[in-house]
């Protein structure tokens, strides 16, 4: 399956270009007329103007929204149906929002399924954030809310994100108008594009029994939101010269975002779309593919290995997934061999001098399980394919999928096993690591199970945080696994991890600036070579597109979401930039 990727100078705009020039305000009118002018505008558009006031009335209630054709560059997303829906069509789903000041808050941020729930046409799921409410002169006595977005898939990893806008008066409400400006990258929808429409829309009433909860859920989100400043005000704080090349040799065009976790404050770089800024970047969800696995897999083991003690980590997978107890190369390999991807399975070759951490990755057979819907079908296809290297679990790292969902399945089993049937391995997560440290919102693609039940989740990738979720995350791995006087992670692990002096990790053959990437604990190390001489091994957490999350030395961590080739592309997963800013900042052989 090749990844085809669109030069990123052709998303600017689309071919039918909007009557509004850039900066243009949405007209009232326009919104609730039956015809749109059409195309991608200023993101600024979707925001209160400089003429802006507070929103005329509240809002409490549901956007039932009709399947509608988007129009995209490129102008055809696929040449025909992808897994037999059409991803031409905005989904028809139904959004519930409350508002809380000025802010419109969606009832859940969870990924709404339409598409995996088997619902309409359209190829989407969606993922909603808050945005929100005001009102513009002129409008006749409609007020005006605007959310940020994605549109996503249930088996992939990318986010579409975008924005939209409608206008409300008591019951009454326009049609939404939405563009999708940016995105990671894309696998199964070929292209990288932008797309537009205008959407019918239908108000309904929304319950209120939950509302005081939901009000009491989003203060607390924002309560504990990580405070993000421009990249200016941190170069004012450190000098000159401190940040030059922190994002290295990665192509411009192809970083959604960067930054660094600086004293409590990150610092972003622009975070760029097809409109131009995009608003509200803070609140956006991005699919991070890969890194899902440090950020959710890795983190709800050492999770399971404090609360149960280290012996979680030699636990064989067979004993939790009795489907793989029949299969010989399943005997010995335990939750520590599937975390360092090192099961002794797969569909390479037996060459490892060099090791191709790659090799037989995306082999023709692996289709059949990224397709498959369930726990059970994926589990059958995983276990039907791959053969049994000769050097056997734990000594060569092969890049798979699926060793990572296996595990997931393992972990929520045993979990199971220990605190009874209604366990589950994500609400642990959640509830015990994630809420703790202040992040209140964790969506995430699961199997598609018969009957509507959850699902597993994926666990290998389909985690879509926002930066300060991970920024959040890797401040709880910065400091031992330890929040405030409380051990959440398994500390000695955890520290093992930590930038250091000490390789450590399985070869993986990727050649970096600073000599060759290994892999530990769903972590990819890289080196560089401090300012004062001494060699520093430091892990990333790594997705697909140029994704990743880089815990470097001084507690500092770099951020990037990109939407890149990595097949192709060496740059996109370098973070020598990001190592040298931070030696700078705090020289790592002092």
């Amino acid at each position: 399956m090749v990844r085809v990727l669109l030069c990123a100078t052709l998303l600017l705009v689309l071919g039918a270009r909007s009557a509004h020039a850039l900066g243009e305000r949405i007209e009232a009118a326009e919104l609730r007329a039956s015809h749109w002018s059409g195309g991608v505008i200023a993101d600024a558009s979707f925001t209160p103007g400089a003429r802006s006031a507070p929103a005329l009335e509240p809002f409490l209630g549901t956007l039932r929204l009709n399947e509608a054709i988007m129009s995209s560059k490129p102008r055809k997303l696929a040449p025909g149906l992808v897994l037999g829906r059409d991803p031409q069509l905005f989904p028809g789903v139904a959004l519930s929002f409350f508002t809380d000041g000025g802010d419109l808050v969606p009832f859940t941020q969870d990924v709404i399924r339409y598409s995996s729930a088997g619902r309409g046409k359209s190829f989407w799921d969606i993922l909603v954030q808050p945005g929100r409410v005001w009102s513009e002169p002129g409008d006749g006595g409609w007020s005006r809310a605007a959310f940020p977005f994605a549109l996503v898939n249930a088996i992939e990893g990318e986010t579409h994100n975008g924005l939209a806008l409608y206008l409300y008066r008591g019951t009454q409400v326009s049609n939404l108008r939405f563009q999708i400006v940016q995105q990671t990258a894309p696998f199964y929808i070929k292209h990288q594009f932008v797309a537009a429409g205008l959407v019918p829309a239908v108000f309904e009433s929304a319950s209120t029994e939950r509302l005081a909860q939901l009000r009491s859920a989003y203060a607390e989100l924002r309560a504990d939101q990580v405070p993000v400043a421009d990249w200016n005000a941190l170069e004012a704080i450190v000098g000159p010269g401190k940040l030059t090349g922190f994002d290295g040799t990665m192509q411009s065009g192809l970083i959604v975002l960067s930054g660094l976790d600086y004293r409590g404050t990150f610092y972003l770089k622009e975070c760029k779309s097809a409109g131009g800024a995009l608003p509200w970047c803070d609140r956006a969800r991005f699919g991070v593919w890969s890194a899902t696995k440090a950020l959710a897999n890795e983190t709800a083991l050492l999770r399971l290995a404090q609360k149960f003690g280290p012996q979680v980590f030699d636990l064989k997978i067979r004993d939790y997934v009795t489907e793989a107890a029949s299969h010989a190369g399943w005997r010995e390999v335990t939750f520590e061999n599937a975390i360092d991807m090192a099961t002794g399975i797969g569909n390479g070759s037996t060459e490892i001098n060099p090791n191709n951490s790659s090799d037989g990755y995306l082999d023709p057979s692996y289709a059949r399980w990224y397709e498959a819907p369930s726990v059970h079908e994926k589990l059958e296809a995983l276990l039907d394919d791959g053969r049994v290297y000769p050097w056997g679990p734990g000594k060569v790292t092969r890049y798979r999928d699926q060793d990572m969902f296996i595990l997931g399945v393992a972990m929520d089993r045993f979990l199971k096993s220990r605190e009874g049937a209604s366990a589950d391995l994500w609400t642990m997560l959640r509830s015990e690591v994630f809420e703790p440290i202040g992040v209140h919102e964790a969506p995430t693609n699961r199997t598609i199970e018969p009957g509507g039940a959850p699902g597993q989740p994926l666990m290998a990738y389909g985690y879509y945080p926002t930066l300060g979720e991970q920024v959040l995350i890797a401040r709880l791995y910065q400091a031992g696994g330890k929040w405030a006087d409380r051990q959440i992670l398994y500390g000695p692990r955890v520290k093992e991890l930590l930038p250091g002096r000490r390789p450590q990790g399985l070869s993986t053959g990727q050649m970096l600036a600073g000599g060759e990437s290994t892999y530990r604990n769903a972590f990819w190390f890289a080196t560089y070579t401090s300012s004062g001489g001494c060699r520093i091994y430091y892990p990333r957490m790594v997705g697909w597109g140029g994704n990743l999350v880089a815990l470097l030395s001084g507690g500092y961590t770099g951020i990037r979401i990109a939407k890149g080739d990595d097949t192709e592309d060496v740059a996109v997963a370098d973070t020598d930039g990001m190592s040298r800013v931070a030696d700078r900042l705090s020289p790592a052989c002092n």
